[in-house]
């Protein structure tokens, strides 16, 4: 037990540095990362209210997109942070009892708080302004929003050693995010793309996190393709294929 309280301390200490550290060059500091985050789910909605016809009627259009769209960049921005925090975070690995696996969590507890608190609050300013009335299942929202960011930590760790070996790799995974972005259902719900695509849809666990955040919302949206059981299976996978990778590559691939 003094072990793993001493590691919870070396944890908890790395993500204050980490928040401390984001956007330290700026007079404001965090309080910019936050304010990003806003500014990017803003221009998503003044998107959204153009298109406004790929959302079913009884579901407020901003509140709809919150609900897709804060899971999606949960996912993405943990699954970036991953990449390369270890090398950027070099030096703090000379200190005792520091170690790769602490930073990885510290970067990952960062975007959590980050976009945790942005959903929280934008949720609520949602749900008021656009009365989209009380969720259908609380935990429901909470567990699949913390699969998707456990999903986000494990997808990372698996691309972190492609990227050391091949750094170009960040220029592709541009382009797999744009793709991802738009077949996540951020802006959709499946019920609007034909029944013949959705086998093709499904395999994308995002797509079902989508799907069960406004099921779990809205009393009038059932969705007809979202699991949780595969979102779990998908959310703690990864994470264990990217914890193992990470232990394997620790000492064979330089940071």
């Amino acid at each position: 037990m003094e072990s793993l309280s001493a590691h919870i301390r070396v944890v908890k200490a790395l993500t204050i540095r980490e928040m401390q550290a984001s956007n330290a060059s700026y007079v404001y500091g965090y309080a910019w990362a936050i304010a990003e985050v806003c500014i990017s789910m803003a221009a998503l909605m003044v998107l959204k209210v153009f298109i406004r016809g790929l959302s079913p009627p009884a579901m407020p259009p901003v509140l709809f997109l919150m609900l897709g769209a804060v899971p999606w960049f949960t996912f993405h921005n943990t699954a970036t942070g991953m990449l390369q925090v270890i090398s950027q975070r070099k030096k703090l690995l000379h200190l005792p009892q520091v170690t790769p696996l602490d930073i990885l969590i510290s970067k990952a507890l960062l975007e959590l708080c980050t976009y945790g608190l942005v959903f929280f609050v934008a949720l609520i300013g949602a749900d008021y302004f656009e009365s989209g009335g009380v969720p259908r299942s609380v935990a429901g929202l909470i567990l699949v929003y913390l699969m998707s960011w456990l999903a986000g930590m494990g997808f990372g760790m698996l691309l972190m050693p492609l990227v050391r070996v091949f750094p170009p790799t960040l220029k592709l995974l541009a382009i797999v995010w744009r793709f991802g972005l738009i077949l996540s259902g951020v802006y959709f719900t499946i019920t609007s793309i034909p029944s013949k695509y959705w086998g093709y849809l499904t395999w994308n666990p995002m797509l079902h996190v989508s799907e069960l955040m406004r099921t779990y919302w809205f009393s009038s949206y059932q969705t007809p393709i979202g699991n949780p059981f595969y979102v779990a299976v998908c959310s703690f996978g990864l994470l264990i294929l990217g914890l193992l990778l990470e232990r394997y590559v620790r000492l064979r691939v330089p940071a």
